[in-house]
């Protein structure tokens, strides 16, 4: 092999590595626009009687990570997060439709599965934190999109 040959192969790769960085690190910017709680998606499971329903200014294009606090007239406080896939939804559709019972996790209460379905009902949530992030925060980022909702 030649010196122009190995320099040529490093130089290209360095590019290859340099617009996949680029491309992967900008998504476009999202904005919430509204929340819901849903419960008549369930066809008698009882796995999917509590459902929120988030809802973007356009449909996503990339992966997104949120997290979500939930107060209700109670004052149970329950939290998660995750990750919003494009593909999680209809193509093109708005909103997102996510499992309350899967944000469930060491940190939740021994009882939560009862708690969310006891309180977290439509009429009874005082308010719902949505932040949205470009990936998982690793330290104080600050979100992309961030909406308080009330009376849900």
């Amino acid at each position: 092999m030649t010196n122009s040959y190995v320099l040529r192969n490093i130089v290209f790769g360095v590019l290859a590595l340099l617009v996949m960085f680029v491309s992967g690190c900008s998504k476009e910017p999202i904005k919430l626009t509204s929340a819901s709680i849903v419960t008549d998606l369930d066809k008698g499971s009882g796995n999917f009687d509590r459902v929120l329903k988030i809802c973007f200014d356009k449909p996503l294009k990339s992966d997104y990570y949120h997290k979500i606090v939930i107060v209700t007239n109670d004052n149970f406080k329950f939290s998660g997060e995750g990750v919003l896939r494009p593909l999680a939804s209809a193509p093109d559709s708005l909103c997102h439709l996510r499992n309350i019972y899967l944000y469930i996790n060491k940190s939740s209460p021994v009882d939560a599965r009862q708690l969310i379905k006891d309180f977290i009902v439509p009429g009874n949530v005082k308010q719902l934190l949505v932040q949205v992030y470009n990936q998982e925060p690793e330290g104080k980022e600050l979100p992309i999109s961030e909406r308080v909702f009330n009376d849900l």
